[in-house]
């Protein structure tokens, strides 16, 4: 506004300026032109009252004498020129026409502005009618008077050129004297909607324009004042609720544009955390079937329930709960729609892990069962009665059973495993000590499939009950010799990283390619279902080892190649106790 108002009053200042010069050179202008005028007046009268004859010539030298910068004609009433001090009588035309000539016969002084035909150049005729008819013309050009208003006018423009610059250091004081009163006003309002409360405005108030306004600006200070106060409560009440939910919370005008969300939405739908630009939910036009749910609360004013899974390219499920808003305002916007959001991603990563445990245990149930029943139906019906060929099935029979009990064992170890109800207690267990137990355990296996087996390491004691750290030793080491070369080796290497207890082992066996390495932890998933079936595994046993290191806060990694073998990288948490 302070800008605005010097701005305006050096443009009034300006204007003004540019009228008086203008006035005054137009006044000027008159006034020379007036003073000529009279000039060639007085010298014609000079011209007639010399004698009652006309003498041309005689009148041509004294006009030369006493105006040498004007210029004289005389003029036969029959419009023939007799002489001319500038230009030679026969190259003249007749000047009967001319206005200046008509008028001074008709009414004895004659006066034009124009042109001249001869010389080409704007002059001021005078013309007179002598006492014995003749007519007296004397004339000069405007070059002349329009000289000296241009010399005048230089002293003009100086001095307005002086009062424009008197007029701008002025201005931008007398701007900040108007405006003082209102910055006053503007700081006391900002001091208000801050929560302070100092006036500024007391030096004003004995200004007679003033006090009434400031009267009316307290009221009004007073009143906003408690307003601010209870809005902001509200606020934030408001805020803390929304903030601390943990669903997403957005309110959609009645054309989809967003007025509001929470910092849960902000974090569930991607958007920048403390961005102030609400003024569009971009998700809205990129995803068709949550615009298509909008509508469709808007327009048939009900609530829908929408899923969105893999949202934005993410691995993550949402659910949108949106319902229809009738008759609310948020911040002088109708609200149309307001939509509750929900992380479900593990909720649904459960449901569909339940599922596929339920199916893969149904299909490894399945397996056994079959066999056992087509093996016991052969047996019952009488179909085999060589003894030989009942000993052998019912061994049949007895292999597949101890499938199904170590099928069952392994997936209660998995239950215990995942269950929140767990006991977690203080034991620590001597790592080395454990692992040379398990390889003494697996030694029989080992030289029955010609692997070697191999521990070695230092003392340590690991944050982890001695029974759940042998069976993660017998799964690995197992898997080692299980899926081994004849010759072949299998290495377990204990040693103390960093506050931790490392275990790696190693063996020389098939190998695992590289892209069922990130599967391999998963339950019932085999890199080659047939020779793990062969084998005798059930699929849980990396399931339950990946398990039990979760459990207890530790890390598991592989490293394999096929044809080179495996490395399984197992990092727990040290024991407080000393090794």
């Amino acid at each position: 506004m302070k800008k605005r108002l010097t701005a305006t009053t050096l443009l009034v200042v300006l204007v003004s300026l540019l009228i008086s010069n203008l006035v005054g050179a137009w006044l000027m202008h008159n006034q020379e032109m007036a003073a000529a005028e009279e000039s060639l007046r007085e010298l014609l009268v000079l011209m007639d009252s010399q004698s009652q004859i006309t003498d041309p010539e005689a009148a041509a030298e004294q006009f030369q004498l006493a105006a040498p910068d004007k210029r004289l004609t005389i003029i036969t009433p029959g419009g023939e020129v007799l002489i001319d001090t500038e230009q030679d009588v026969e190259e003249l035309e007749n000047h009967a026409g001319r206005p200046e000539v008509r008028m001074a016969l008709s009414n004895g002084w004659g006066r034009d502005v124009r042109a001249s035909d001869t010389v080409g150049v704007s002059m001021l005729y005078v013309a007179k009618e002598f006492t014995d008819g003749m007519v007296g013309r004397a004339s000069m050009p405007l070059s002349s008077i329009d000289s000296l208003v241009m010399q005048s006018m230089v002293g003009f423009l100086v001095a307005s050129a002086a009062a424009f610059l008197l007029a701008v250091l002025l201005s931008g004081r007398m701007s900040r004297y108007v405006l003082e009163p209102l910055s006053a006003v503007r700081k006391t309002l900002q001091g208000v909607l801050s929560g302070e409360s100092s006036d500024g405005l007391e030096e004003y108030r004995a200004d007679d324009e003033l006090r009434p306004i400031l009267r009316y600006i307290d009221k009004l200070l007073e009143r906003l004042s408690d307003s601010i106060q209870r809005v902001t409560a509200e606020r934030d009440k408001v805020n803390l609720v929304l903030d601390c939910m943990d669903e997403g919370l957005l309110l959609l005008d009645e054309s989809g544009s967003l007025l509001t969300c929470n910092q849960a939405a902000r974090k569930l739908l991607q958007l920048p955390l403390h961005s102030e630009n609400n003024d569009e939910l971009l998700i809205l036009t990129r995803s068709r079937r949550l615009r298509e749910a909008v509508e469709e609360c808007h327009g048939k004013h009900c609530a829908v329930v929408l899923d969105l899974d893999d949202f934005n390219g993410e691995r993550c499920s949402l659910r949108l709960f949106l319902s229809p808003v009738s008759g609310r305002e948020y911040e002088g916007e109708k609200v149309g729609t307001s939509i509750l959001i929900s992380d479900v991603t593990q909720l649904k990563k459960a449901e569909r892990v339940r599922a596929d445990f339920t199916a893969n245990v149904s299909h490894e149930l399945k397996t056994p069962l079959t066999s056992i029943k087509g093996f016991a139906d052969m047996l019952s019906s009488g179909m085999v009665t060589n003894p030989e060929d009942q000993k052998r099935f019912s061994s049949l029979i007895g292999v597949e059973v101890d499938r199904l009990i170590a099928l069952i064992n392994d997936t209660l170890k998995l239950s215990e495993l995942e269950s929140v109800a767990i006991e977690q207690d203080d034991a620590s267990t001597e790592v080395l000590t454990a692992a040379q137990e398990v390889a003494q355990l697996l030694e029989p296996t080992a030289k029955e499939a010609e692997v070697t087996l191999h521990v070695a390491g230092q003392p340590c004691r690991a944050a982890i009950s001695n029974m759940r750290l042998k069976e993660l030793l017998i799964n690995l080491a197992g898997n080692g010799i299980k899926y081994n070369h004849p010759g072949g080796k299998v290495d377990i290497l204990v040693e103390s990283v960093e506050n931790s207890v490392q275990i790696t082992i190693r063996d020389t066996g098939i190998g695992i390619p590289e892209e069922a390495q990130d599967r391999v932890f998963e339950r019932f998933y085999r890199v080659d279902a047939g020779r793990t079936r062969k084998a005798g595994g059930t699929g849980l046993g990396l399931a339950i080892v990946k398990h039990i290191v979760s459990l207890y806060g530790g890390a598991i990694t592989l490293a394999s190649a096929v044809g080179v073998g495996s490395t399984f990288t197992v990092t727990l948490p040290q024991s407080d106790d000393p090794c």
